[in-house]
């Protein structure tokens, strides 16, 4: 199995949160817990002020903070497609992992009080399906694909996303067009 990443294009975002809804029922996650958001942003000044959505989650990086800094080395890169895991049975809900993601990925279970977070949806992939939030995505902004063809179709950086260059996430960006475009 290749490794696989997320590629975004904002311009389709019309930020209908359906893969925030989509994950949280696929993992049937709690009122307040969630592994997607979609932040939105304003970009620009008066009169040319534009809306920017961004469909944030763990991006299963190749250089992951949290599995560097967890003490009890609960949280391990899964070999066959990358996904960054977080053991249940090792974790000690000491949010250290929380603190160092630029992306604030890892959340605490309320009930359980472990850390947990985006698992790219392993059970989804070993049975040969897309993580839940790609699948439902109406307007194909959020896309899951090999590493190579995100590498080949994105940008590392957008406007308004943490620094990528030292945790190396997962996820491109379709190249925008802020400066020009009616959005």
């Amino acid at each position: 199995m290749p490794q696989y990443g997320w590629l975004l294009d904002e311009k389709r975002c019309i930020e209908c949160r359906a893969c925030e809804a989509a994950c949280k029922q696929w993992n049937n996650l709690d009122t307040g817990v969630q592994f997607r958001k979609v932040r939105t942003f304003e970009i620009g000044k008066y009169p040319a002020v534009k809306t920017q959505a961004l469909s944030w989650a763990c991006n299963h990086c190749d250089r992951p903070y949290c599995m560097f800094v967890c003490p009890t080395k609960a949280i391990s890169r899964r070999a066959a497609d990358g996904a960054v895991l977080i053991d249940a049975a090792k974790c000690i809900g000491c949010g250290v992992c929380q603190e160092f993601c630029p992306y604030g990925a890892p959340v605490l279970n309320p009930k359980t009080k472990k850390m947990m977070k985006c698992t790219m949806c392993v059970d989804r992939l070993d049975a040969g399906l897309q993580p839940a939030c790609a699948t439902i995505c109406p307007t194909g902004a959020l896309q899951f694909v090999p590493v190579e063809e995100m590498e080949q179709k994105g940008n590392v950086e957008t406007v308004n996303f943490p620094y990528p260059h030292s945790t190396r996430p997962r996820i491109r960006f379709v190249e925008n067009t802020w400066k020009g475009s009616s959005r």
